[in-house]
């Protein structure tokens, strides 16, 4: 019996099939969609799904697109309906 660890069920690609599909989607264009800046193989990005999956989005590569990692948090931020926390300084003001 399969270990749950390895259980496929929600349909997405893992281990070399995922690696090979950042490589293909990298080697494709490896700017960042979300700002243009060239990103580094293998750690300067994320693998994004532009219509995310919980939101109804397919796991497949015309889903997907480059995001450096600053870019890729701000969309996963938005995404997940998080707002940006203001830093508050000693005085108790915001800090900008």
């Amino acid at each position: 019996m399969a270990s749950a660890k390895y259980d496929n069920t929600d349909g997405r690609l893992r281990g070399r099939r995922a690696q090979a599909r950042r490589l293909r989607l990298w080697s494709a264009d490896p700017c960042c969609a979300g700002c243009g800046r060239l990103t580094d193989w293998p750690d300067g990005f994320q693998a994004d799904h532009i219509v995310a999956l919980h939101k109804g989005g397919e796991d497949k590569d015309h889903n997907m697109q480059v995001l450096c990692l600053p870019c890729h948090e701000a969309k996963t931020n938005k995404d997940l309906g998080r707002q940006e926390t203001v830093p508050i300084g000693v005085d108790g003001w915001p800090v900008r």
